[in-house]
Formats: structure tokens, C-alpha cells, sequence
């Protein structure tokens, strides 16, 4: 029950948030993948991406099974108590993230995060264009907030549909900027949606 409630979660949201995603993109006239990609590093992209994405799920299924005792029946939380779970779970992942962020372009930027940099200028497409340490850096951000934090099925689902959709959106412009401005200039905006860190430690542009 465990593995079937893991891989439904994982890949249930993830879907559902890429297609969200697409759709506001699409609405706002915002292009999804960057329309002046030649041909050829596209297919090489969406080469990648179909290796890289599964892996991706794979390892957030094994890290959501590791943690799925602590999710709790829905109802047990008062509506105080769900505000109080999502936004304990939001300041341990920034915390998670921001941390492995800001370590990783100090001293291994070229080795291991410089290939999520290779677009200056970004879209929602180039959001998993990630190396497998990356990949794991954002499953366990995501993943061990829950070691501490008790949730709802619906809690979760809620927080993890807000953390991948917004994922894709601040690879744009379109309501927030402070992701793009991380690719123009490195060095700030570490957190992956709210920059508490980076207000707290001066990291913030």
C-alpha cells in the first residue's frame, strides 16, 4: 500500500503539474520551450529529458516510500494544523535546498550545476534539465521535510502540486522573476520558491 500510495502521489502530481503548467503557459501566451532552440539540441533535450525524468520519479518514489508513515488520514488535521504542517514543510525545504544550492555553485558549480545553467535566458521546459546529484539534492528537499512534519494525503498532494508547478513558471518570467534573475547572475536567489533564505543570509535580488 505504501509503494502503490508513493507512485501515485509522485507521478499523479508531477503530471498533473506539468500539464497545469503547459496550460498557463499556453494561456498567457508564454512559450513553453524556448522557440529559438534549433532543431537539434531539442531533440537532444527531450532525449535527455526522457532518461532523466523517470530516474527523477523513480528516486522521489523510493524517498516518498521512506517517509510515508508519517502521512496521517485526511481530517485528522484541523484547518490550523494543515497551515501550521505546509508551512513547517516549506521553510524545512527552502532551508534543504537553499543550503545544497548555494554550496554547489560555491564549489562545484562546473562539475555538477552547470549544465541546469546552460540557458541564460530560461523556459518552463528547461526545468529538469538537471544532473542525477541535482536530482537527488531536489528529491531529498522535497522528501525529508516529511521525516519531521506529519501530513495529510491531500496535504501533500497540495504542497507537492505548488512546488512542481511553480518550478516550471519561475523558469519564465510570467509572475515571478527572481529564478531567471538566478540564471542571469548566479550568485543569489538560492531558494526555490520562497526566498526566505536568501532575505535572511543577504542572498536576495
Amino acid at each position: 500500500m505504501n509503494f502503490l500510495y508513493s507512485l501515485s502521489v509522485i507521478v499523479g502530481t508531477f503530471s498533473v503539474s506539468t500539464f497545469t503548467a503547459y496550460c498557463i503557459c499556453l494561456y498567457n501566451d508564454c512559450p513553453f520551450v524556448n522557440p529559438k532552440m534549433k532543431h537539434a539540441i531539442r531533440v537532444e533535450r527531450i532525449y535527455d529529458l526522457v532518461k532523466n525524468v523517470p530516474s527523477l520519479l523513480l528516486q522521489s518514489v523510493g524517498m516518498m516510500y521512506l517517509v510515508s508513515n508519517n502521512i496521517i488520514p485526511y481530517g485528522q488535521h484541523t484547518w490550523l494544523e494543515s497551515y501550521r504542517a505546509m508551512s513547517l514543510y516549506c521553510l524545512l525545504t527552502e532551508a534543504n535546498y537553499y543550503t545544497y544550492h548555494r554550496f554547489i555553485h560555491r564549489y562545484y558549480y562546473v562539475q555538477i550545476h552547470k549544465m541546469h545553467h546552460e540557458n541564460v535566458i530560461v523556459y518552463p521546459f528547461d526545468t529538469f534539465h538537471l544532473t542525477q546529484l541535482d536530482n537527488i539534492a531536489l528529491v531529498v528537499s522535497l522528501g525529508l521535510p516529511l521525516v519531521f512534519i506529519q501530513m495529510s494525503m491531500v496535504e501533500h498532494f497540495l504542497i507537492l502540486y505548488m512546488y512542481i508547478t511553480s518550478a516550471y513558471l519561475s523558469h519564465s518570467e510570467l509572475f515571478w522573476k527572481h529564478h531567471s534573475i538566478h540564471h542571469r547572475l548566479l550568485n543569489c536567489n538560492f531558494c526555490i520558491l520562497f526566498p526566505v533564505f536568501d532575505i535572511l543570509f543577504g542572498t536576495y535580488r
